[in-house]
């Protein structure tokens, strides 16, 4: 890899898969104006409503399961692949693996995913059998099954992939590019990602949204949906990239 050429990060979240036909969290009739985030994602309350708390995410993989990869998905696995994991760097809120069926071979899910179970009794996580999250399932490591929990970080829980936000921030030059599509900022904020000195309208800073938030952040500002922005930067982020 030639050390000196410009990576591409991009942080994406619902409104990236919402084109699929996924639900969104927080605009519109979005999944926390349907349901109570106390009862079925707080890592405080789930033990008491372990049951709803299983059907909840259930029902988002009975949703999701013929949601298809759109083009921004393609989109995106296709820069991945011309110019490599190292220089294309997806990080995404989503749970869904639309990223992966477009063709990604390396995604970082910074709230974790729907094809994993965690043991909050030691920490161990553990792939699910079958489709569906079995209530019923037990920690491979210590045998118990009550504290067994979807793999989705929960509000109020440590996130470990975090950790790739801060690396993010410490390792971005002013060559990169960065584009966050399809996000409200509301979990987290550009701040987060960006070094103190990209955070006023740089131009390699790129912003892909309908209804953009914290635009005064970024260089370009498409407000538009995912599918159609992304292919609007196409031209741009290839000669940028080049």
């Amino acid at each position: 890899m030639n050390h000196h050429a410009p990576r591409l990060y991009v942080f994406s979240g619902a409104g990236l898969s919402a084109e699929s036909g996924l639900s969104t969290f927080r605009t519109g009739d979005g999944i926390w104006t349907r349901n109570s985030v106390e009862e079925v994602c707080s890592i405080d309350t789930w033990r008491r409503n372990r049951p709803a708390v299983f059907q909840f995410y259930n029902d988002l993989i009975r949703e999701k399961h013929d949601a298809e990869p759109n083009t921004a998905h393609k989109l995106l696995a296709k820069w991945q692949s011309n110019w490599g994991a190292e220089r294309v760097q997806l990080l995404t809120q989503n749970v869904d693996d639309l990223l992966e069926k477009g063709g990604a071979t390396a995604v970082i899910h910074l709230h974790g995913d729907l094809n994993s179970l965690l043991c909050t009794a030691c920490d161990f996580a553990f792939p699910k059998e079958g489709l569906y999250f079995d209530p019923a399932a037990a920690c491979p490591i210590c045998g118990n099954h009550e504290s067994v929990k979807p793999g989705i970080i929960f509000f109020g829980e440590a996130a470990p992939a975090y950790l790739n936000l801060h690396r993010l921030r410490a390792e971005m030059r002013a060559c990169d590019l960065f584009i966050a599509v399809g996000s409200a900022f509301e979990v987290i904020p550009p701040e987060a990602m960006l070094p103190w000195d990209r955070q006023n309208g740089h131009a390699r800073n790129f912003l892909v949204d309908p209804s953009p938030s914290r635009s005064e952040m970024f260089g370009v500002v498409e407000a538009q949906p995912a599918t159609i922005g992304l292919q609007h930067l196409e031209g741009q982020i290839a000669a940028l990239m080049g």
